[in-house]
């Protein structure tokens, strides 16, 4: 049994962590010591009060912070610079034509195995998908057309948008077949209503099928798509024959007809209409719905199962199975909102949430709280859920497959999807990187905007199942981000005029004068050529205490153009501005309003190019249309409309481009009335709380510290106080909480009586003992000896692993038992425990493999105890009760204490509660299908029992504990040998809980999520930090009560010092009270180990807290760790223990 090696958990192989976390430990405590010397200092030094004159405070950001500051020229230089770049941009503006992009990854596959894509004209996301992917795509289905009525007539889903669409696909793909989908969805419903008047009516029907095809007559279209739905049951007949009057007309022209329908509909006449079309597109997602319950979009078992029948009805030249990529996200009790699979990625990202692939419906699912604590369920479906859906239908040979939709999905799909793609390992691979292609994420309030930070890429581990081709486990390591766009300038009961497209020599003076007569201010947005021709209304604009703002030269789409035409429109004008006025600008409003409010990535690529050059963007919600000489009064009403609703602070006006006399006779009139509501003007260098000079620039080359420093001091001293009250106080809590759960099950568990006899079924399974050893030749005899002695089933051999030892294990084994039969020795390159395991598991095709360390001794029932619980199916694992054969010295006892106490207690009650954490290595057996079903034994931890124990777990099988298979194991004699063992233990311990911390809470893994695994993380790893902590504040409390005692016995108040004495003494009392329970419940064990538990539970908090500590660094460090091997001494005395 070979396994794929993989990094382990908290491995740096290139050693970046560890100097980031020094440098960061060094900087803290640069910090805190010079914290604490300005504390020192400010408490010596008595500091000169004097009386105090506080302005009011008003943050205003330095010039540098809005955006970076812009070069410096000479007026002759700037001069020359202009001519040269109006030049420069005529022949730009010649040259530039739309390039239709390369086809990557162009389709090669025959017409059979058509990659198909839904577009929608109500995100601007699947515009820039197409954009992006049109090379992988056979067939278009825009989502163009809706019938509105039952009398059947069409209405054209935003025109303006399809235009802008084909014009790019005319261009780009000219022979791309589209196909119009026409559907009845209006006003957020599907309208089944609808749909059954019209197919009722021939009169309908034959309108539908008019218009329909005059649009794709017209357009020249390769035919129609249809997507009606929630059609009911006894339109069922009606819509049959609509369906094929359709078709008919269709194919007279040779157009085709493709239908969308359900993926499970028993009303629905599959077969019927498949005859009558070209195409039929499986739905194949929605088996959770947003009004229905949480759960799996589209679980892969549903999906297999939905596709089956649907083979039956459909020719496999017509079937084309939809596949989705978005996401539901269920507020509780509420219907689900449908979100992007980049929104699903960002909420993730901003609520700390986990997204994990579901092992049964191999659908990616998070949980998150949003700010009202409402909790939310979300499922996805990636890019994982596609490559997993077009793998498992590919052996049914669909015509193709059709992807629900452009600007939804998740952007790695196109690694694969319209590629010559074939399943495997390589396509898996593909997925882990992540991007953002399309959303965006807003911060702030205002519409000034600039980007705060631009798109980083994420990272997924992928795990690939090469026998079943499938995707099954995922894991987000590095969630992506997008672009982070500011938002700036929002000013309560504030509005800014601005005007576009001047100056203009007949209406800028007369807006001049108003404003001069009001006492306004405004910003002036202005054109660079239309500046170039009239410069004397520039610098009465500047002169009059206006902004000024570049609004390019040539006043193109910015949408449209090249980079370096932008960048030269943008440049020619802020070169226009310093020879005219000898000032600059930050400020840029695109033309025609383009993308000053992105809603994709394309469309921030201006913003991103100009904000590198200092530029903010200032965009305009208060937009009154004047352009379109709507009347004054019109102009007036909506601009005080659109103020008075909120819709913005920026208010969008004309001063240039045509007539602009009906905005001259509004102006003065919006002015009054928002006056009059309480509105004051401002500039937009005022709305962002900076002076003119700072946004339009000159184009020309008592110790504070000390004070801080007291103030972070104190609170560090009170911080350190009250943060070790409150620990002794949480980890007494946790402590009692602990023992009183654990106590009160291990008790239910011995009651119950949950053993397993020993039956014929268990006697029928073949069993297989596999031994790894690594240097072992003093022990190993023994081991095999012992296993030999044990009773064990027919079927049954002994296989010992030598993993590469550098002395004789080998040898003594094979040279020992060559003339028996069961028992197998072979040897391999030193690999590591996992390594010999899986070989060992790889040998033998046994049902069950029982593992046990070399240095461990079986009782002569072990072995049959432990298979006993493999009759039941649901069983994948048993753990032993492993117990301390050496006991030699006071380590050793305390050793043997605690396997009784701790490890041991800990399973029983795990064990009633089907949430056990680790099935020892030390004694345990596995039902070796559901061990190479996991994977097998991982060396990602040094926990590799415990990792495969959870993994089996989460899998959905039972791991049982059974306290009679008595194992004895050779524990560390010296402190040495312990802390190393113990930091193995803990390290591995950790990495298990990291790895698997995608399962804490999770209701679909039951109590393991919620009790197994939250135990790991509080009681194995946080607790063990923080107990030390008790004896630590107990030791405070008793030396400063000492003190006052002795120096202010008056004033001494014995109470907090009596509480926490108190509370210690009954945490210690009922660990005490536990340990004689864990004693009661093995009543073979030696009750005079009993003399050492108190001293036992003093002596292990400490060390454990070294352990603790040494395991925390280490995983901060990210070195990889060796196995520590320990040296044998062949102490363990069989004879202490007899069959139980």
């Amino acid at each position: 049994m070979h396994l794929p090696s993989k990094r382990p958990v908290f491995f740096d192989p290139n050693n970046k962590r560890w100097p980031k976390v020094k440098a960061g430990a060094l900087l803290a405590a640069v910090l805190v010591s010079a914290v604490l010397v300005a504390l020192v200092v400010s408490v010596l030094v008595n500091p000169a009060l004097e009386s105090l004159s506080l302005p009011a405070a008003r943050f205003l950001p330095r010039p540098n912070h809005l955006s970076p500051p812009l070069p410096v020229e000479t007026p002759a230089a700037a001069d020359a610079r202009l001519a040269k770049l109006k030049r420069t941009l005529a022949k730009e503006i010649k040259a530039n034509r739309h390039s239709p992009p390369v086809a990557r990854n162009a389709p090669t596959q025959p017409y059979a195995t058509k990659a198909i894509g839904f577009f929608v004209n109500w995100d601007d996301a699947s515009l820039s998908s197409l954009k992006k992917h049109i090379g992988n795509l056979d067939i278009l289905i825009p989502e163009w057309l809706h019938m509105v009525d039952g009398d059947g007539t069409i209405r054209e889903d935003s025109p303006d948008k399809t235009r802008e669409a084909l014009r790019f696909i005319r261009s780009s793909r000219p022979d791309l077949p589209i196909m119009p989908l026409v559907n009845n969805f209006i006003d957020m419903t599907w309208r089944g209503d609808l749909l059954a008047r019209m197919a009722a009516s021939s009169e309908a029907r034959a309108r539908v099928v008019a218009a329909l095809l005059d649009f794709v007559r017209k357009n020249g279209f390769a035919g129609v798509s249809l997507d009606f739905e929630d059609v009911p049951p006894k339109a069922q007949k009606n819509y049959l024959r609509f369906v094929t009057e359709l078709s008919t007309a269709f194919h007279n022209e040779k157009l085709a007809v493709s239908i969308n329908v359900p993926a499970e509909d028993p009303a629905f006449p599959y077969r019927a209409i498949a005859e009558q079309v070209d195409q039929v597109i499986i739905m194949a997602y929605d088996e959770h719905w947003a009004a229905g319950k949480p759960g799996p979009i589209a679980s892969l078992p549903w999906y297999v199962k939905a596709l089956r029948p649907r083979m039956a009805d459909i020719p496999a030249g017509k079937l084309v199975v939809a596949l989705g990529s978005y996401a539901y996200d269920w507020p509780k009790g509420k219907p689900a909102e449908e979100v992007t699979f980049e929104e699903a990625v960002l909420l993730a990202k901003e609520s700390e949430s986990a997204i994990s692939l579901d092992p049964v419906s191999l659908n990616p699912h998070f949980d998150y709280d949003d700010e009202k604590d409402v909790p939310h369920n979300v499922w996805l479906m990636d890019a994982t859920t596609v490559l997993n859906a077009m793998a498992s239908a590919l052996p049914l040979q669909p015509a193709g497959f059709a992807l629900w939709r452009l600007g939804g999905e998740d952007p790695s799909i196109w690694t694969f999807f319209g590629t010559d793609w074939a399943p495997g390992a390589e396509a898996a691979a593909r997925l882990e990187e992540i991007r953002f292609d399309y959303d965006l994420d807003y911060e702030g309030q205002g519409e000034i905007l600039r980007i705060a930070q631009t798109p980083h890429i994420g990272r997924r581990s992928i795990t690939y199942d090469g026998k079943s081709r499938l995707i099954t486990g995922e894991s987000f390591e590095v969630y992506p981000s997008p672009y982070v766009i500011e938002r700036h300038g929002f000013t309560p009961k504030t509005v800014a005029l601005t005007f576009d497209d001047g100056p203009d020599p007949k209406y800028t003076p007369r807006i001049l004068d108003i404003l001069r007569q009001t006492g306004a201010a405004a910003t002036f947005f202005v054109i660079g050529s239309n500046a170039e021709r009239n410069p004397e209304l520039l610098r009465r604009t500047y002169a009059e205490g206006h902004d000024i703002g570049n609004h390019t030269y040539t006043h193109p789409n910015i949408a449209d153009v090249s980079t370096t035409q932008l960048t030269l429109e943008v440049s020619a004008t802020q070169r226009l501005f310093e020879s005219v006025l000898g000032h600059r600008t930050h400020l840029f409003r695109s033309p025609y309003g383009e993308d000053s409010e992105p809603e994709t990535q394309d469309q921030v690529r201006p913003l991103e190019i100009l904000g590198k050059q200092g530029y903010v963007f200032v965009g305009m919600n208060i937009d009154p249309n004047d352009w379109r000489q709507p009347g004054v009064d019109a102009i007036v009403e909506e601009t005080v409309r659109q103020v008075e609703i909120g819709e913005g602070n920026i208010i969008l006006l004309h001063d240039g481009g045509g007539d602009r006399a009906q905005t001259v006779a509004a102006l003065p009139r919006i002015i009054e009335i928002l006056r009059g509501k309480g509105y004051q003007f401002a500039t937009v260098s005022e709305l962002l709380g900076q002076t003119r000079d700072t946004i339009m620039p000159e184009a020309k080359n008592e110790n504070p510290l000390v004070a801080l420093g007291t103030r972070i001091g104190f609170f560090l001293l009170f911080a350190w106080s009250a943060g070790l009250q409150y620990l002794f106080i949480l980890g007494t809590a946790l402590g009692l909480g602990r023992l009183a759960i654990l106590v009160t099950l291990a008790v239910a568990e011995k009651v119950r009586g949950r053993h397993k006899p020993v039956s014929d079924q268990a006697d029928k399974l073949s069993v297989a003992v596999v031994v790894p050893a690594y240097n072992e030749e003093k022990v190993v005899l023994q081991t095999v000896q012992s296993l030999l002695a044990c009773q064990h089933p027919a079927a049954f051999e002994i296989i010992v692993v030598d993993d590469g030892s550098s002395d004789n294990t080998y040898a003594v084994v094979r040279e020992a038992f060559a003339g028996n039969a069961l028992v197998t020795v072979v040897t391999q390159p030193n690999g590591g425990k996992p390594s010999a395991l899986n070989h060992g598991i790889g040998r033998t095709k046994a049902d069950i493999v029982v593992t046990l360390d070399a240095d461990t001794v079986f009782t002569r029932d072990t072995i049959m105890r432990l298979v006993a619980w493999f009759a039941d199916p649901k069983v994948g694992a048993v753990a032993g009760n492993a117990k301390v054969g050496n006991r030699i010295n006071f380590l050793t006892r305390c050793q043997a204490l605690e396997y009784v106490t701790s490890q041991n207690l800990d399973r029983r009650a795990l064990t009633i509660l089907d949430s056990v954490t680790v099935v020892p290595g030390a004694v345990g057996a596995w039902r070796r299908e559901v061990v190479e079903a996991a994977g097998g034994f991982s060396a990602e931890t040094l926990a590799e029992d415990a990792d495969l124990t959870i993994r089996i777990q989460r899998m959905g099988f039972v791991v049982a504990y059974e306290d009679r298979a008595v194992a004895l194991t050779e524990a560390p004699d010296t402190m040495r040998g312990f802390l190393r063992q113990r930091f193995r233990w803990m390290f591995g311990t950790l990495q298990v809980a990291w790895k698997h911390k995608d399962a804490l809470f999770r209701p679909r893994y039951g109590l393991l999520g919620f009790c197994g695994l939250p135990n790991i993380w509080i009681y194995q790893i946080f607790f063990q930090l923080i107990s030390p902590i008790m004896d630590l504040w107990l030791a405070y409390t008793c030396l400063v009560s000492a003190v006052m005692w002795m120096w202010h016995p008056a004033s001494w108040d014995p109470d907090s010092f009596q509480k926490v004495v108190f509370y210690y003494a009954l945490f210690m009392a009922a660990d005490i009270l536990a340990g004689l329970v864990a004693f009661f419940l093995e009543r073979s064990e030696d009750k005079l180990l009993l003399v050492w538990l108190v001293p036992q539970r003093f002596f292990y908090r400490q060390l454990m807290y070294v352990v603790a500590l040494q395991t925390f660094v280490a995983s901060l460090r990210g070195r990889e760790m060796g196995w520590a091997k320990l040296e044998r001494k062949a102490t363990v005395d069989s004879r202490r223990f007899t069959d139980t």
